[in-house]
């Protein structure tokens, strides 16, 4: 086997619906109670992609992250030069309306602690309509 810094190893870009995807597996390996909407990320609990951004291998090494983890105020999602609801829709491929419905509590009725299931859920399903949306056009 030839050695090959990592420069020069290619960078796997994962698409937004692959993304949604990997978010989709890692919500619902989530344990109860570590999943809320009433904040991005603080005290090891958060959003779907609060938890992903804040330290989820697979989620950094696509350019998600969290700016200024450590306060509960201040803590919001980056992407590339977007931060907060631009950061997420950025990231997934999707418009903000669609970020909102998936990953915010106006997307559940209002509710901020949906289950990891019913997140993953309607991940998969925003997955499903998209997929037979192209496949109609």
């Amino acid at each position: 086997m030839d050695y090959r810094p990592p420069r020069n190893i290619p960078q796997f870009v994962a698409s937004g619906s692959q993304r949604l995807e990997q978010l989709a597996r890692f919500v619902e390996s989530l344990p109860a109670g570590k999943l809320t909407f009433s904040r991005w990320y603080g005290h090891g609990r958060g959003c779907a992609v609060g938890l992903a951004a804040a330290g989820h291998p697979w989620f950094l090494a696509q350019g998600l992250r969290l700016d200024s983890s450590d306060s509960l105020k201040d803590c919001r999602p980056v992407y590339g030069t977007a931060s907060d609801w631009k950061a997420v829709a950025a990231f997934f491929d999707l418009s903000p309306g669609e970020a909102r419905q998936l990953f915010d509590r106006e997307g559940y009725g209002g509710r901020i602690r949906p289950t990891p299931q019913e997140v993953a859920g309607k991940i998969r399903g925003y997955l499903a309509n998209s997929k037979a949306e192209v496949v109609s056009a």
